[in-house]
This record gives structure tokens, C-alpha cells and sequence, in this order.
């Protein structure tokens, strides 16, 4: 089920959101809900990496697809479920339209769609935006 999904366009050229995706130590410069991010290695599928949310305890996640410059997805498990986090991104005559989305799926997704739907819904754009703000700024 499909909790958030979000597109912008920008006037950042690709390879500066792209940049941003690739860091995840940056995330927190651009989303509010997150407190720090890291990876254990390289950005590349089956890297694991660990994010902790505000308020919220870290948690880990895998990167499961990626096209470099293009798109990249991660997974979270949560208890009986997975969130699921897709991100892409394709240049533009004005510079970038990317897009983010965030599902969860399992036995528990309902749960769980009720406990981050509305909180994640809502700060999305708020990021996507900050995001946009920096990557224009590059």
C-alpha cells in the first residue's frame, strides 16, 4: 500500500539530487524527520545503511535497486511489515522532475499505515523541496 508519494520539478541539474541520494549523511541537511543516516559501504545495491528518525529509534535499511543517476530503492522491516522507500528521478528541459514514494506491505501494513501515513504524507513535500533548495544551490 502506498503511504506517500510525492514529484517535483526543479531547476537542479540531476546529478546534484542524485548527489544528495547517494550521501546519506546528508538527508538530515534536507528531511526534518530525519536525525542522522549513514552507510556501511559503497551506494550500491545490498549496501545496508542505518537511519534514525526523530524520535524514533535507528533502524536498519537495504538498498535493493538502483540505477545510477536514475533511481534507487531501500527497504526497512519493521515488525510484521516492510516500508519501502522508491526514488527517481529523469533531467527536463527546466533541469529535474524527481519523485519519492514510500510503501509499506506485510501482515501488519495496516498498523503501521496508521501509525507513520499522516506524519510521513505530510513531510514529504516539505523535504522534497528543501532537497530541491539545496541541490539548486550546488
Amino acid at each position: 500500500m502506498i503511504l506517500a508519494q510525492h514529484t517535483l520539478e526543479t531547476t537542479a541539474r540531476p546529478e546534484n539530487i542524485w548527489a544528495r541520494w547517494a550521501d546519506p549523511s546528508t538527508y538530515k541537511d534536507w528531511d526534518d524527520g530525519v536525525e542522522w543516516a549513514k552507510l556501511g559501504g559503497g551506494f550500491n545495491v545490498g549496501t545496508i545503511g542505518e537511519l534514525k528518525p526523530m524520535g524514533g529509534p535507528a533502524a536498519e535499511f537495504l538498498i535493493t535497486a538502483l540505477e545510477d543517476g536514475r533511481s534507487f530503492s531501500d527497504l526497512t522491516r519493521l515488525p510484521f511489515a516492510r516500508l519501502r522507500f522508491h526514488h527517481s528521478l529523469e533531467p527536463t528541459d527546466m533541469g529535474t522532475r524527481f519523485t519519492h514514494r514510500i510503501e509499506v506491505e506485510g501482515p501488519m501494513a495496516w498498523v503501521w499505515a496508521s501509525l507513520l501515513g499522516s506524519k510521513l504524507k505530510a513531510g514529504l513535500p516539505i523535504a522534497m523541496r528543501k532537497l530541491a533548495r539545496l541541490a539548486e544551490h550546488q
